[in-house]
């Protein structure tokens, strides 16, 4: 019995380097996972609001220093919920490789309340590259749904 033979898979199978596949081989299509050395940022899919509308959210972030001394780098948050839609505000955050969490604590800037809302969460690094004046670049972003909730729920 002769053993089946081997075929090199067609062009337009393969896979561009960078885009999963083992090898460089194509059809294998691996889950993306956050490497540790590239910019990643999440946000807790549950947040706090308290009885005069103000809102607490959390999340993750890893912010790499792409080979600076210092890079400075913030986690913005948007809120949406029915007609309320807020900035919340800025976190400043630390370039250094490593996860770290974030919070955000918005007073005075809606009436929000307990049930779902929308969150648009953006890591924002400032690099200086070859100017004077760092330059602000997005470089990890999250759009997802939250659940507020309050101190009696």
């Amino acid at each position: 019995m002769a053993a089946p033979a081997a075929h090199a898979a067609p062009a337009d199978h393969a896979v561009p380097a960078g885009h999963g596949g083992y090898g460089g081989y194509g059809g294998y299509d691996r889950p993306r996972l956050p490497l540790p050395w590239n910019d990643d940022l999440t946000i807790d899919r549950t947040g706090d609001v308290s009885p005069d509308g103000s809102v607490t959210l959390y999340g993750s972030y890893r912010c790499v220093r792409e080979g600076m001394e210092y890079t400075r780098a913030s986690v913005l948050v948007t809120l949406t919920q029915g007609r309320e839609r807020h900035g919340l505000g800025g976190y400043d955050a630390i370039c250094d490789g490593l996860r770290h969490r974030w919070l955000i604590d918005a007073v005075n800037v809606g009436r929000y309340e307990p049930g779902p809302a929308e969150a648009e969460v953006t890591l924002l690094r400032f690099d200086s590259g070859d100017s004077f004046v760092p330059m602000p670049k997005n470089v990890a972003g999250v759009d997802q749904g939250v659940r507020l909730v309050g101190g009696g729920n």
